[in-house]
């Protein structure tokens, strides 16, 4: 047989071709619908009206609309408003006359209009079809669960593991092979935070320029390499600069995942995805505990390591590095500019229809954004009474988690009858019974379309566990009880972020800074009132500890009605984007001029005349 060598090489090529355009379509790309090329060649199509309405107005505009809100009451702002108003949107007429004082407690009163609370049933609050009433968006919804909430669940549980690590290999004799004594758990603890509040800073400037399918993988990609590193260690300072370094990766992840989701989800399905995110740091804290205990049986003293190494090997390449991986595909980044292999261009207008009906801008083009020395920017989310609330609330909730103080696994590690693995295994049940809370707390939240009752239940709940804990000496049933109620601190963590996650929906670039300060600020103040208040020499008892969390976790739970003030405040100001158009008979106004001339009533709603 004769060999071709020319014919050879050809065939050689192709394959090489096939095989690159195969690895092509795998690469996410910018997703350009039909119509989005429309508006970028006739800004004044028809078909480009509902994408232009996803961009941020110029600062003219934007200051007109500013303006318009601080004058919600008034008529002269109800017919200035007709531009305002969105197509095929039902509108509910609201008398706002002999408004009982209990409407307070409603936190959605102004949020969602009449048609929009009745549109579900009570059974599909996990995957109502508000925007469209098609089954199409059930299944964006089913999509979504898959490739954001999911993923986030598994992200968020690596970081977990990584960081639960560190309490069980000091517990598995990583104190004594590091002579750690005194303070050092604690300052160590502070050293990595501290890397994390630093790093975090620089996306304020990344967050709204650049994809999250990018900046995601390549910071848990910087996170998985010095976790592998931890494993090395051979000094108390080595293990500290690797903690730092490793936190400062992962300084993205929080902030990122909270803006990805306050894209896509409506603001009554927003609390159960999160409660997902928070289920994967609960799962960490199950996991790291059981991982540990069988890999110090099974591996302590294998090719000379001790089992706290081999946690930290396992743990960076069979858990964190394979995130690193999927990251880089499924993140679809947001439904303006979404880069997603998963989502149809069906699915893409779905959800921008969503965002239109939720009234949420999710991305503005990189033209439009204002440098970030604006001295206007930084006027725009320091000068508002919302972004100190929110501070407040955060800062609450950092530091009333006696749940992730490592107080339970210390008390365990006092009590000379049980061994380094029942340690470990005891260790995760307080995080077992946390997923129950969490669940109840946020789809609770859902469900009721009420967080802030949620929050307060939470609140109380840590408080009681915090007081049994203060007093000590208690029954043994009294103190186990206390301890698997600890994590009633975190439960309620899903609303708060569904709360600041609704709040800052209105600009994209505001929401990205306003984000990262309040997390910074946060995580700031966690960084040094732990060091002070939970001191590894005053363990188990950790009184300091448990008398802190308690003052913040009442504050938590008493601002909660404060944020709820202001939250509906925002909101009434911009009850016309949410379908809801607002008078007051006994003030002496009417209905609006524009109701009766541009508008047309269907079934007890109004539309926009076509």
């Amino acid at each position: 047989m004769q060999f071709n060598s020319h014919t050879s090489v050809e065939k050689i090529a192709q394959c090489f071709k096939s095989c690159g355009r195969a690895c092509k379509k795998c690469i996410p790309k910018l997703r350009i619908l039909p119509e989005d090329e429309v508006v970028e060649g006739d800004s004044s199509s028809a078909d480009g009206e509902n994408v232009i309405e996803e961009h941020v107005r110029d600062d003219k505009e934007e200051s007109a609309v500013t303006s318009l809100h601080e004058v919600t009451d008034s008529r002269a702002h109800l017919d200035g408003s007709l531009n305002e108003l969105k197509k095929d949107m039902p509108y509910e007429l609201r008398d706002e006359a002999g408004r009982k004082w209990y409407k307070y407690f409603d936190e959605y009163e102004y949020r969602l209009n009449k048609e929009y609370k009745t549109s579900r049933k009570w059974y599909t609050f996990l995957y109502p079809n508000h925007a469209t009433q098609t089954k199409a968006e059930r299944r964006l919804l089913y999509k979504l669960d898959i490739i954001i909430a999911v993923y986030f669940l598994a992200l968020n549980w690596s970081k977990s593991v990584d960081s639960n690590n560190y309490t069980s290999a000091y517990v598995s004799n990583m104190r004594e092979d590091l002579k750690m004594k005194g303070n050092d758990y604690i300052y160590t603890s502070t050293i990595a935070n501290v890397g994390a509040i630093v790093f975090q800073l620089p996306f304020m400037y990344l967050l709204p320029r650049f994809p999250a399918h990018i900046i995601l993988p390549v910071m848990d990609l910087g996170w998985t390499w010095f976790t592998f590193a931890c494993y090395r260690a051979k000094s108390l300072a080595e293990l500290r600069a690797y903690r730092f370094i490793l936190s400062a990766f992962g300084a993205a992840y929080y902030p990122v995942s909270q803006y990805i989701l306050g894209c896509w989800y409506a603001p009554d399905e927003i609390s159960s995805r999160v409660c997902l995110f928070f289920c994967g740091q609960l799962l960490g804290g199950v996991t790291s505990g059981l991982l540990q205990a069988r890999i110090f049986k099974s591996l302590n003293g294998v090719h000379g390591l001790a089992g706290w190494r081999w946690m930290f090997l396992i743990d960076a390449i069979a858990i964190s590095l394979p995130t690193v991986i999927i990251g880089f595909f499924v993140i679809p980044g947001i439904p303006s500019k979404c880069y997603s292999l998963f989502l149809t261009d069906e699915e893409i207008r779905i959800a921008r229809a969503r965002n239109r009906r939720n009234q949420i801008n999710d991305g503005v083009d990189k033209s439009k954004l204002r440098p970030l020395w604006d001295l206007k920017l930084w006027k725009k989310v320091f000068c508002t009474s919302s972004f100190w609330v929110l501070v407040v609330f955060d800062t609450c909730s950092w530091n009333n988690m006696t749940a992730f103080s490592g107080s339970y696994t210390l008390w365990l590690k006092s009590n000379s009858s049980y061994s380094i693995e029942q340690v470990n295994n005891l260790s995760v049940l307080p995080a077992c019974l946390g997923f129950a809370y969490v669940f109840f707390c946020a789809w609770g939240a859902d469900l009721f379309r009420c967080k802030w009752i949620f929050m307060v239940f939470a609140a109380i709940m840590n408080t009681i566990s915090c007081a049994i804990l203060i007093k000590w000496n208690v029954s043994s049933s009294a103190k186990w009880y206390a301890f698997l109620t600890t994590y009633f601190s975190v439960a309620a963590s899903p609303c708060l972020w569904s709360y600041i996650n609704d709040f800052l929906r209105l600009d994209p670039q505001v929401k990205a800074i306003t984000w990262i300060a309040i997390y910074s600020f946060s995580q700031s103040t966690y960084a040094w009132i732990p060091t002070l208040a939970w001191q590894t020499v005053e363990a188990p008892k950790f009184r300091t500890g448990y008398i802190t969390s308690i003052i913040f976790g009442s504050i938590y739970g008493l601002w909660t009605f404060v944020v709820l003030f202001f939250y509906k405040r925002n909101e009434k100001k911009n009850a016309l984007g949410n379908g809801i158009i607002l008078y007051d008979s006994s003030k002496g106004e009417e209905i609006p001029t524009f109701v009766k001339t541009d508008m047309e009533e269907k079934a007890g709603y109004f539309y926009v005349k076509n």
